[in-house]
């Protein structure tokens, strides 16, 4: 059974280390992982420490139940040391290159197991090096025409399971938009400021998105939005919209988040309201919010901003308020993403930004997040 005190983002203090698990199976997937740690490295006074371990799937059976790192070598056969081919030399240059530019330091591992039990290797190195969150690379990769095609099915469920047994909260990275010039993944090789969206809708999924995307704001080539999902109370309400920079009184604000929404978001508006006041009212932040009636609404306000951010947060689910993403599930493809991960990695859906989808550890202790 896995236990581990630093499982999630959301309770822990922003000057507090943040230990990261990122995962690639291949060299393609390293771009958009390797933007992300950088993006989660803006700050100065929030530290983090990052490992990437490869996974690499054994075709044949190896006796050691030893991860492939913690072999001596002389335990390494040849056929042993082969796994991984080319790919191992890829990623060892992307990170070399990685750390070159950037004065970051990433750590590297590589586990070296069938897919049926290669999550365990995942788990277990997720526990013994107390990281608060696995980041893994969607299944799917972005062909030149926009379309996604499926990598190795081993892949998809190796992620599955690592979202099921995971002892710390799991990011699932969908790269999308290469059509683009400047897109998130070249946030290494571009000084183009990033526009990037998380989106709100409830829940403790939704509110560890918030708390990753603080970390991310910090950076100096991000510019972060915050958009809320509100049930409208009536056909007639009208988006509102809280510019960036602008400062609101907290009893303005308070009205704006509690509306006519049941007590059961109250742990919610509490978070924004806590959120707002630290982060949206100096201006570090911008904020939005939208009215919908349900998941149609929902789903055109989000095809109204597909192009204009190159990186989406969101939870991936685990919310009271169903009624603003009611419908939107007909569609269902990747069901482990969540109702709007799902949406937003969908091929059908044309927007030009990656998306990152969050789940926060499921025996988390809730809390609000602390400056």
């Amino acid at each position: 059974m896995f236990t581990n005190n630093h499982t999630a983002i959301e309770p822990q203090q922003m000057e507090n280390e943040l230990r990261i698990l990122a995962c690639v199976y291949d060299p393609r997937q390293v771009s958009t992982i390797l933007s992300t740690i950088l993006a989660i490295n803006g700050s100065k006074t929030s530290p983090s420490t990052t490992y990437l371990m490869h996974l690499i799937e054994l075709v044949k059976k190896i006796k050691s139940n030893l991860l492939y790192h913690e072999k001596e070598n002389d335990e390494l056969s040849d056929e042993e040391d082969s796994f991984g081919g080319n790919d191992v030399v890829d990623i060892n240059n992307a990170l070399d290159s990685f750390t070159a530019e950037t004065k970051i330091l990433v750590y590297q591992k590589r586990a070296v197991s069938s897919f049926p039990i290669l999550y365990e290797d995942v788990c277990n190195e997720a526990e013994n090096l107390r990281v608060s969150i696995i980041l893994l690379p969607f299944h799917k990769h972005q062909r030149i025409d926009g379309k996604l095609e499926s990598g190795k099915d081993g892949i998809r469920t190796t992620n599955q399971k690592i979202l099921r047994h995971a002892p710390c909260s799991v990011g699932v990275i969908i790269e999308r938009g290469l059509n683009m010039s400047f897109g998130f993944s070249e946030l290494i090789q571009s000084d183009n400021m990033q526009n990037v969206a998380t989106l709100f809708f409830g829940g403790a999924d939704d509110r560890e998105a918030i708390a990753w995307s603080l970390r991310i704001s910090k950076c100096p080539c991000v510019n972060m939005t915050i958009i809320r999902f509100l049930l409208s109370s009536s056909s007639s309400e009208n988006e509102q919209i809280v510019e960036r920079g602008v400062q609101y009184e907290e009893k303005e604000i308070l009205m704006s988040l509690s509306g006519e929404e049941s007590v059961n978001d109250e742990i919610d508006n509490n978070f924004m309201v806590d959120f707002y006041n630290r982060y949206v009212a100096s201006g570090n932040i911008g904020y939005v919010e939208n009215f919908v009636k349900d998941g149609k609404q929902t789903l055109q306000c989000l095809k109204e901003i597909g192009d204009t951010y190159s990186l989406f947060i969101v939870g991936k689910g685990n919310r009271r308020n169903s009624s603003i993403t009611i419908g939107m599930s007909d569609w269902e493809e990747c069901p482990e993403l969540g109702t709007v991960g799902d949406v937003l990695a969908s091929s059908d859906f044309d927007i030009h930004g990656s998306v990152l989808v969050i789940q926060q550890h499921r025996n988390v202790k809730k809390g609000l997040i602390h400056s």
